[in-house]
């Protein structure tokens, strides 16, 4: 199987702990090529053409001085036979109009993985249209006064914003008194640009304290779980800035939700995703650049690319 794998700037990965470069690694212990790029390699003209790099081969640690890489070339991507975009969030107008470059690939073209329609539909803090009720009390709007309607019903909110990723931006507004109103109306100015964009506020649940539970799916079949814990004082898990990660196992309610969230997947044809868990809601659908394999992979003691490699191929 030959890949192209869209990443953003090489020098910008975190080499040793990036999902993208672990299934790169485990798809040419398989005998697989692959080549990288990030998306200024991507571009129209009268073709869809990538200025890529064929990955060689990397030392065990994938250090970021361990892989070996071609001189770049230009290669059309119909002679690929599947194309991973895994630039990260946030799901901006540079995000979209690579996509829109990705799309212009002729009918009969390599299968974009997750798909195109996926991707500029379905949004990573809300999910599957048939899988609303598996959020906990949420608003996404522009509306200082829908918002500020359901901030005062629910106490406190956890905000949001609906493309970024990785905790950033991700604030518990208290609305019991004035002043805190106050604070809050500020700080979702701030995050909507002056309330002409939609953010997300959701109801917090006291459970985070306990730790969330990340599932990772592959073809809609659940591969592994593991519970992340929030460092002393504070509800965000940052696996950046010292959460804790650990093995788990779901409660039967927990396996009746994954179950349901695996037959949406089919049906979306969504190939990749992680989806976080607290209680029986979900806060978060990772459908862009899910990650945390090499994390999981040391934690469970598993090979965890290697399923997702031979699914993907099958």
């Amino acid at each position: 199987m030959k890949t192209l794998w869209l990443t953003d700037a090489w020098e910008t990965l975190d080499h040793r702990r990036d999902t993208t470069l672990r299934l790169i690694e485990e798809s040419l212990a398989l005998g697989h090529e692959a080549c990288w790029c990030d998306p200024s390699g991507v571009r129209f003209e009268s073709r869809v053409i990538a200025r890529c790099r064929r990955v060689l081969g990397t030392a065990a640690t994938r250090d970021a001085d361990g892989w070996e890489l071609a001189p770049a070339q230009d290669l059309e991507l119909r002679g690929f036979d599947a194309v991973h975009y895994r630039a990260d969030p946030p799901v901006d107008r540079r995000y979209w109009e690579h996509l829109q470059l990705l799309a212009m690939v002729e009918r009969g073209g390599p299968e974009i993985v997750n798909p195109i329609s996926v991707l500029t539909r379905i949004s990573d803090k809300l999910g599957p249209t048939a899988l609303v009720r598996a959020l906990p009390p949420t608003i996404a709007s522009s509306s200082w006064e829908c918002l500020r309607a359901f901030g005062l019903a629910e106490g406190r909110t956890v905000l949001k914003p609906l493309g970024d990723a990785q905790s950033r931006g991700v604030e518990l507004l208290d609305w019991s008194s004035p002043s805190s109103v106050e604070r809050a109306r500020c700080a979702i100015e701030t995050m909507s640009e002056r309330f002409s964009r939609p953010i997300l506020l959701q109801r917090f649940l006291a459970e985070v304290y306990g730790g969330e539970k990340r599932l990772w799916f592959a073809d809609g079949k659940l591969l592994a779980c593991v519970r992340k814990r929030p460092p002393e004082g504070t509800f965000v898990i940052d696996m950046d800035k010292h959460a804790a990660c650990e093995p788990c196992e779901l409660k039967e309610s927990e396996s009746r939700l994954a179950a349901a969230i695996g037959d949406a997947f089919r049906s979306e044809r969504i190939r990749l995703a992680a989806v976080d868990f607290i209680g029986n809601h979900v806060t978060d659908w990772n459908l862009t650049s899910p990650g945390m394999i090499p994390m999981m992979e040391r934690v469970l003691q598993r090979n965890l690319a290697r399923p997702i490699i031979e699914t993907l191929v099958r």
